[in-house]
C-alpha cells in the first residue's frame, strides 16, 4: 500500500482497517505523512483518499452496520519544549508545540519551531512553523524571522549562519540563509530546490532534492556555487551531519530498493554503516558522547560512533547493552551531554462517530 500513495516518497503504514458493508471500500488508519489519519480506497484498484485531516490524530476504525459512518479514537496532542542544564529543568516554549530544537554552539541560545501539530519525526514537511530563538539566560523567546513559515533549518558549526527551508508562492521548496545575529535579511540560495538543509564543513550545505522520481542528497555553498550530488543512493530522510563533517546520517533503503534503515554515510566515499531502523543520532558539541534513540553512549577519543553490530541494531533497546550506555530523555544535546532539550507531552483521546459522505 505505501507505493500507492500519491506524491510522496515516504509512503505509510496501515495500523487498522475495516470494510463498508457492500465491500466496495476499505477504510484504514495510516501514518502516511507522519500523522495518523483515516484514509479510504475503493476495491479493487482505487487510489487512496484521505478522509480526515487537521491537528488531531485518528487511531483505529469500526464501520457502522449501515455503512454511513465509522467510529475512531480522536486524539489531541500537545508538546512543550524543555531544557535541562546546571540550573535544573525549565520550559522554553510557551505557546503552540515546540519542535526540532537545536542549540547554538555556545549553548546560550536554543532555536526551535513553534508548530500547530505535536512533534513527529516524519511530519516536518507538512508542518511548517515559526522559527524562534530562546535566550536561555534571560528566558526570553522571540521569532528569528517573523512571518516566514519554516519547515526545517540548521545552524552552522560556528553559530554564524542559519539555513531554512520553506516553499515559495509556486509551492517549490527553497533554501534561505541569514546571519544568526539578524544583521541582514534572509537571502535565497539561487537556482536550488531542496529541503532538509544541514550544514557541513566550511558553511557547505547539504539538502534533499528530487531528481526524476527519486530523492538524493546534494551539497552547495550558501551563494549557490558548487552544487553537486553528495550521495549516490536515493534517500528518504537526512538527519544529522557528524561533528567532524565526515559522516551524514540518513534514512535510506538498504541496497537501493530494500527496507529502509538509518545509515551513516562517509562523505568522502566508502561503505555506509547500517545503524538500524529508527535509530536517531545526535552529538554534543564536545564530541564526548553520542545520543542514539534515547540512550547516551560515551565515545573514545576520535570516535564518532560506538561499535555497531553487522546489520545495525535490531531494536533501540539493544543500545542499552553498549558499554556505559544509559537512558536519557533528551532529543538533542547542547555543548555537553549535561545540557539537552526534551519534550513533555500530553494526550487527550475520545471516541467520535464520523459520517461518510
Amino acid at each position: 500500500m505505501p507505493g500507492d500513495f500519491p506524491d510522496e516518497s515516504l509512503g505509510g503504514g496501515c495500523t487498522a482497517a475495516d470494510w463498508t458493508p457492500d465491500g466496495k471500500w476499505m477504510y484504514f488508519t495510516s501514518d502516511h505523512g507522519g500523522v495518523p489519519h483515516i484514509w479510504r480506497q475503493r476495491f479493487p484498484d482505487g487510489r487512496p483518499e484521505q478522509v480526515t485531516s487537521g491537528p488531531t490524530e485518528e487511531e483505529g476504525i469500526a464501520m457502522a452496520a449501515d455503512g454511513r459512518s465509522f467510529v475512531t479514537a480522536v486524539a489531541v496532542q500537545n508538546a512543550s519544549l524543555w531544557v535541562h542544564d546546571a540550573k535544573g529543568e525549565r520550559q522554553v516554549s510557551a505557546e503552540g508545540n515546540g519542535y526540532n530544537p537545536k542549540f547554538r554552539p555556545d549553548g546560550k541560545k536554543l532555536c526551535y519551531l513553534s508548530v500547530i501539530k505535536a512533534p513527529n519525526q516524519f511530519a516536518w514537511y507538512k508542518n511548517p512553523g515559526e522559527l524562534r530563538v530562546a535566550d536561555l539566560e534571560s528566558g526570553r523567546s522571540e521569532p528569528l524571522v517573523p512571518g516566514l513559515p519554516v519547515l526545517d533549518y540548521d545552524i552552522s558549526a560556528d553559530g554564524r549562519l542559519v539555513v531554512m527551508s520553506t516553499t515559495d508562492r509556486d509551492g517549490k521548496p527553497r533554501l534561505w540563509v541569514m546571519p544568526f545575529d539578524r544583521r541582514s535579511a534572509p537571502v535565497q540560495i539561487p537556482n536550488v530546490e531542496g529541503v532538509s538543509p544541514r550544514f557541513g564543513a566550511g558553511d557547505e550545505i547539504f539538502f534533499r532534492h528530487m531528481d526524476g522520481t527519486s530523492v538524493f542528497v546534494y551539497r552547495v555553498h550558501p551563494d549557490g556555487t558548487g552544487p553537486r550530488k553528495a550521495l549516490t543512493a536515493p534517500v528518504f530522510l537526512t538527519y544529522r551531519v557528524s561533528p567532524d563533517c565526515r559522516w551524514i546520517v540518513a534514512w535510506v533503503p538498504i541496497g537501493g530498493n530494500g527496507p529502509p534503515s538509518m545509515q551513516a554515510f562517509p562523505l568522502n566515499g566508502g561503505t555506509p554503516i547500517q545503524l538500524g531502523n529508527f535509530i536517531f543520532v545526535s552529538w554534543p558539541m564536545d564530541d564526548s558522547s553520542v545520543l542514539m534513540s534515547g540512550y547516551l553512549i560515551p565515545l573514545k577519543r576520535g570516535e564518532v560512533l560506538p561499535q555497531i553490530p553487522a546489520g545495525g541494531f535490531q531494536s533501540p533497546d539493544d543500545l542499552g547493552h553498549l558499554p556505559g550506555a544509559h537512558p536519557i530523555e533528551a532529543v538533542v544535546l547542547g555543548p555537553s551531554a549535561d545540557v539537552y532539550a526534551f519534550y513533555k507531552s500530553t494526550v487527550q483521546r475520545n471516541l467520535y462517530r464520523i459520517p461518510i459522505s
